[in-house]
Parts: C-alpha cells; sequence; structure tokens
C-alpha cells in the first residue's frame, strides 16, 4: 500500500491512544506518555536527546517525559501513546527503567499482523484493545491499581473534572487539606511530572477528543482553558512534535474509534 493512499486511524481509551497510519516526522519533543512506534513499511530513525546520534531501528519504546525526535516519513507506523498513571504502565515499569529510558521495541508476530490488520481494513476498539495488551506484554488481567496516595488520586480527579477551569495550586491544595509544598512535592513524585506540565498534557488531550468529535479548534482550545487555538496548537506541537493541522489535513481519510 502506498504511504500516501494509508487512512489514518484512531483509538481512544481514557488512558492510551492507538494510531495507525502514514509515518510522521516529529522533531525533538516530549511528553507525558509512554510511546511505542513501529514501522510497517520500513525502518524509522529515532534520537533521545539533542547531543545524541540518530538511531536506525525498526520499532522503539520511549518513556514518559524523555526528549526524543523521530523520523517515520516514508513508512506507515503503529504508535501507542500510554499515560503513566495507569495500571497498565505500573505493571511494565520495572522492563522500563531497566532500558534507560529508550529501547528498541519490536512486537511479536501476532501483534505485527493484527497492526498490519488495523491499518487495511480497520478495526473494532475491541481488536485494537487486545492487539495493544499484546504488544505490551500484558495478559489481560487488571495488574492491580497503582500504589498512590489517596489525595493525589482525588487530585487527578478534580483536575480531570474541572480542566476547563483555570488551575491554582494553592486553590487545589485547599481542597485536598494539604499544603501547597507537599502538594507540588508529591504530585510530581506520584505521577512523574510537575502540575503544570500534566495540566497541559491533559488539555491537548481533551481537546483534540473535542475536534475527533466534530469541534474546530478553536472552540476545542476555550472549551479546555487555552486561550486560543494559536495557543493550543503550540502546546501540541512542543508536546508531540507535531502540528494538530498536520494531523487535520487528513481529515477525508481519518477514521476514529472511543471506547465506551
Amino acid at each position: 500500500m502506498n504511504v500516501g493512499t494509508v487512512p489514518l486511524r484512531l483509538y481512544l481509551w481514557p488512558h492510551r491512544l492507538l494510531y495507525v497510519g502514514p509515518g510522521l516526522d516529529a522533531r525533538m519533543h516530549r511528553h507525558h506518555a509512554a510511546q511505542v512506534c513501529w514501522g510497517l513499511g520500513g525502518r524509522l530513525r529515532l534520537k533521545t536527546g539533542p547531543q545524541r546520534e540518530w538511531e536506525e531501528l525498526n520499532g522503539f519504546f520511549v518513556a514518559p517525559d524523555r526528549p526524543h525526535a523521530f523520523d517515520a516519513s516514508g513508512s506507515t507506523v503503529a504508535m501507542l501513546y500510554l499515560e503513566s498513571e495507569c495500571v497498565e504502565f505500573a505493571s511494565i515499569q520495572t522492563r522500563i527503567d531497566s532500558c534507560d529510558g529508550s529501547a528498541a521495541f519490536e512486537p511479536p508476530p501476532v501483534v505485527a499482523e493484527s497492526l498490519r490488520a488495523l491499518v487495511a481494513d480497520g478495526g473494532s476498539i475491541d481488536v485494537a484493545n487486545s492487539t495493544c495488551v499484546l504488544w505490551l506484554g500484558l495478559d489481560g488481567a487488571d495488574p492491580g491499581a497503582r500504589d498512590r496516595d489517596p489525595r493525589i488520586a482525588q487530585a487527578l480527579a478534580l483536575l480531570s473534572a474541572q480542566i476547563d477551569r483555570p488551575v491554582r495550586l494553592q486553590t487545589l491544595a485547599g481542597a485536598l487539606n494539604v499544603s501547597t509544598s507537599w502538594l507540588s512535592h508529591r504530585f510530581a513524585e506520584d505521577t512523574g511530572v510537575p502540575l503544570r506540565r500534566y495540566v497541559v498534557w491533559l488539555r491537548l488531550r481533551r481537546a483534540v477528543e473535542s475536534v475527533l468529535q466534530g469541534a474546530s479548534w478553536t472552540e476545542a482550545a476555550h472549551a479546555v482553558g487555552f486561550s486560543d487555538s494559536a495557543h493550543l496548537s503550540r502546546s501540541f506541537r512542543d508536546t508531540f512534535g507535531i502540528t494538530p493541522s498536520s494531523l487535520y489535513r487528513r481529515g477525508d481519510q481519518l477514521s476514529i474509534c472511543f471506547a465506551n
């Protein structure tokens, strides 16, 4: 299949996103999700820091908040973004910690076959879910909840419910009956990033979901607390290394599946 005619398919869950379609060329960036990428039609290039050399790989894994750039242009790719708060990430974190943040990562044959089928013919959210679970090396069983302070869990729930409003550390700390210094330190310790950067990630995800459901980028930006679409575009580019319009221009070839 010619890369230029490959449809773009997105599968979204509350804790992960699966992209299958034309390869992208992303400049140096970092984001709050772990990323797994595999080239279905050729080798990829990965750079894991401004001073590092490019590597050629068939597939790779990058840990959350690890600066990296990749070039998958000219190939068809499958990319899985997995939020670091979810139980699936907790179940694979030991493997991640042992590979210094990034590593070559190729799917087993059964997963490779399933990913090719998703690119060629699409598939249900259930099929995509099974593919993701196998790709991550999980057996599908609930790996158990993360050992997280219940006050941080409450903070995450409050942020999710109020992400369209300004987020202030002092206000959030007051709602949890904790000090701002405790919240700032413990939030970063439990989630892996400062509160401000987590809020940006959450807003970006909500904005993309809104656009995929029919909103304009301006409407989506205002709905999640960005000042305007330009602000949203800059934040998206700084997080994923590409502009949101580079995805949205393919709207006539785009298919989206949301988990219930």
